[in-house]
């Protein structure tokens, strides 16, 4: 802490808006923060702070926040925005009182029902480091998992990098590059502090292309636009895969030692038509699926089978589909017959977190005689498949209970408890109304938020929830690139009697009984506790305001670890699944095969001429996490409403006027929104921004057909229409 002039204090923390945890400095005076700003000289941010940062004062002292816990005392019913009624269901209780409900709760269900009654589930909100470390710490005691959060988003992604060659390559090597794609990921809106690496490489000489079905932000600024149509980017990959395997573009002497198809024989013959649909994949057919001309997709494949310095960075709009998983196996697979791992310029692997206690989250609990021989790196996954996991490969990923197993668990009638943290699902599950009667069927629910959200609205009791400003905590997880840097975010303020996620868990296991497992109320026993193999404490941390590097940027480690007889990659066989062994053994497809999503022109061809739009979604702006901040007047005053795009020839066609209201319309429901007319999508398509709960796509989504292989739902894209109110 630093004291500056007129008893401000300035305090180095790290902001918690989204998931890149940027460190910055605030000013605070007499408990109030009055200024937030980016740590200059970071190496990883330079300094720079987002909008969302920006507005930590506004984020710390809404007005609207929930302060003290809440007990129920009418019954349960439907949530409503703007429900006023809510303060006369609710009545004021200490937090011994509150934990002590809730403890006894527990204890009954466990009891009575065993330790899988009681079911936890995690959000964004609250973060996927330490906090999550603590949640599944307090979870292992009782008996059972965390559900729900890894279904969404990432996990399905890193699951199919994983099985390909065993880890997930997300640090661009900026300062190398000479080309970069940028694939379904808008940096502006989810990690705004790589967008001056970014523009430095293009300044540098390096190519940047864009994929995507929004011709905005970063894709205004590329060398090369591709306008893909929503959803149909594993058919322009397997286009690519074509033209760089029947041209002899890929790299031999990779392929060849380091994967599972030396020779790519199995994909060669794949691509050509040898597969289980019997589909040559050519760039020709290709382009008839995603509407990117066949010459674009040969083009694109020969520059970056031909560019030795290349990179590939997706993100979350390559998800929402059920052909996730089978889509980046085929961003894998680009990047491994082209040699684009772990080399000078391309995708590297860099240490996800430092080396943490793998006994911190008492996982032999849930797996008894469970030794662990290596530190944990990323997350504390169970070695098991848990009886409710019907997605082995999705709770392999992240030991998360999957979304629609935890959902299913609640219409069966087996949660007896439910505690959310930092998560509002019946706002951001599609079909909210499913959602709800999932929940209505819990026999004790309590929320963790710092908001009476629409979930919280159907609680049992409320636990106000500290904002990152307000708690003490490393930070490694991040977004916008993997750079080995561990920070210490500290509490700078006091707002109400509002308590942190991590400070809940340890006080809710006290009041279970677990005195040995959080034998303190001290933040720093545990942070000691977790990151002790890594020989860093919290003490250390203390004293770096900037943060402390915790591993090193290493190019090829497959080539050492070969050469020290150690398996390659961390995948069947050691090398580069080309060829996914895992997927096979499950009755999968080994080789990635075209599939569509569960609801477009060509798969439901009969509903399309009722519903002739493709209507998808996505973030709302760059100051918005999901549903989060629609409180804060800094960034409300930036979008204060959302609004649906639609292309300025679509508009005349049907009537439709800028800022007026419309109708859009699924098989499943309607919502209406602002048009916004505007040629950055197709004639054939409408966005509609996510996260506004009064106007919330996701009574349009789908939210049964699920990918049968990391359980994501068909959930950013369906069929639609749009007609003037």
């Amino acid at each position: 802490m630093v004291d500056g002039s007129g008893g401000i204090a300035t305090i180095p923390t790290v902001c918690g808006g989204c998931h890149n945890t940027c460190p910055m400095f605030v000013d605070v005076k007499d408990g109030q923060v009055l200024r937030a700003r980016g740590a200059k000289g970071n190496k990883r941010t330079n300094g720079a702070l987002c909008s969302k940062g920006l507005a930590s004062p506004q984020i710390a002292h809404d007005p609207r926040r929930v302060t003290y816990p809440m007990r129920r005392v009418g019954t349960r019913g439907p949530a409503l925005r703007g429900n006023r009624a809510q303060e006369a269901r609710f009545e004021r209780v200490s937090w011994d009182e509150a934990l002590a409900e809730l403890a006894a709760h527990v204890k009954q269900a466990v009891d009575a029902h065993g330790s899988w009654s009681v079911q936890f589930i995690r959000g964004q909100a609250c973060g996927w480091g330490f906090s999550y470390d603590m949640t599944q710490r307090l979870a292992h005691c009782i008996g059972t998992e965390i559900g729900m959060g890894a279904s969404e988003c990432f996990v399905p992604r890193a699951v199919a990098e994983a099985i390909t060659y065993g880890g997930m390559p997300s640090f661009c090597d900026y300062e190398k590059v000479d080309l970069m794609i940028f694939w379904g990921k808008q940096p502006a809106f989810s990690c705004a502090p790589a967008l001056k690496k970014i523009y430095d490489a293009q300044e540098r000489g390096a190519k940047l292309v864009v994929v995507d079905p929004l011709h905005f932000h970063l894709g205004a600024h590329a060398d090369q636009y591709i306008q893909v149509e929503p959803g149909t980017d594993l058919a322009l990959m397997l286009g690519m895969m074509h033209v760089i395997c029947n041209e002899g573009l890929w790299d031999r002497a990779f392929v060849n030692e380091f994967t599972n198809d030396p020779g790519l024989a199995r994909l060669t013959a794949h691509v050509n038509g040898e597969n289980r649909l019997g589909i040559a994949y050519t760039p020709e057919w290709a382009a008839s699926i995603c509407s990117v001309e066949a010459q674009v997709i040969i083009d694109l494949a020969r520059e970056y089978a031909t560019t030795e310095r290349a990179s590939i960075t997706t993100g979350h709009g390559l998800e929402g589909r059920v052909n996730v998983t089978q889509t980046t196996r085929a961003v894998a697979i680009l990047r491994a017959i082209t040699g684009h791992l772990d080399k000078p310029g391309c995708d590297l692997y860099t240490p996800k977190s430092p080396p943490r206690n793998p006994g911190f989250t008492f996982i032999e609990r849930v797996v008894p005689g469970w030794q662990p021989d290596h530190p944990t790196m990323m997350f504390h996954v169970p070695p098991y498949n848990p009886e409710e996991s019907k997605y082995p490969l999705l709770f392999g990923g992240q030991g998360l209970l999957s979304t629609p197993d935890a959902l299913r668990m609640m219409h069966e009638g087996k949660v007896e408890v439910c505690i959310v943290q930092g998560a509002n699902p019946i706002v951001t599950q599609p079909q909210p109304s499913v959602t709800t009667a999932a929940f209505e069927k819990i026999g004790y629910l309590a929320v963790i938020d710092p908001y009476m959200s629409e979930t919280a609205l159907l609680a049992d009791l409320v636990l106000p929830a500290a904002t990152y400003l307000e708690r003490t905590e490393p930070e490694w997880f991040k977004s916008d690139s993997w750079y080995p840097e561990l920070t210490l975010r500290q509490k700078t303020v006091q707002v109400g009697e509002a308590k942190a996620d991590t400070q809940i868990m340890i006080e809710l296991g006290r009041a279970l009984g677990f005195m040995e497992e959080f034998p303190t109320t001290d933040i720093a026993w545990y942070i000691d506790e977790c990151l002790k193999p890594s020989g860093i404490t919290y003490a250390q941390l203390l004293e770096q305001p900037h943060g402390l590097v915790y591993g090193t940027i290493q190019y090829e480690k497959h080539k050492r670890a070969a050469a020290a007889g150690r398996p390659a990659f961390r995948a069947p066989g050691g090398k580069v699944n080309v060829f996914s062994e895992t997927l096979h053994e499950n009755g999968f497809d080994p080789l990635p095969n075209w599939e569509d999503s569960s609801e477009s022109k060509r798969s439901k061809p009969e509903l399309a001429e009722e519903f002739p739009f493709v209507v998808f979604t996505g973030r709302s702006g760059p100051m918005y996490v999901h549903e989060q901040r629609r409180t804060i007047p800094w960034l409300r005053e930036m979008q204060p409403v959302g609004r649906a795009m639609v292309h300025p020839r679509t508009a005349a066609r049907l009537g439709l006027a800028d800022n007026e209201p419309a109708r859009i319309s699924s098989p499943r429901g309607s919502i209406v929104m602002p048009v916004e007319v505007t040629p950055i999508l197709r004639e054939d398509c409408i966005y509609v921004p996510g996260g506004w709960a009064d106007a919330n796509y996701n009574e349009l989504g789908i939210d049964e057909d699920l990918d049968p292989i990391s359980s994501q739902a068909n959930y950013t894209m369906c069929l639609g229409k749009i007609e003037k109110l």
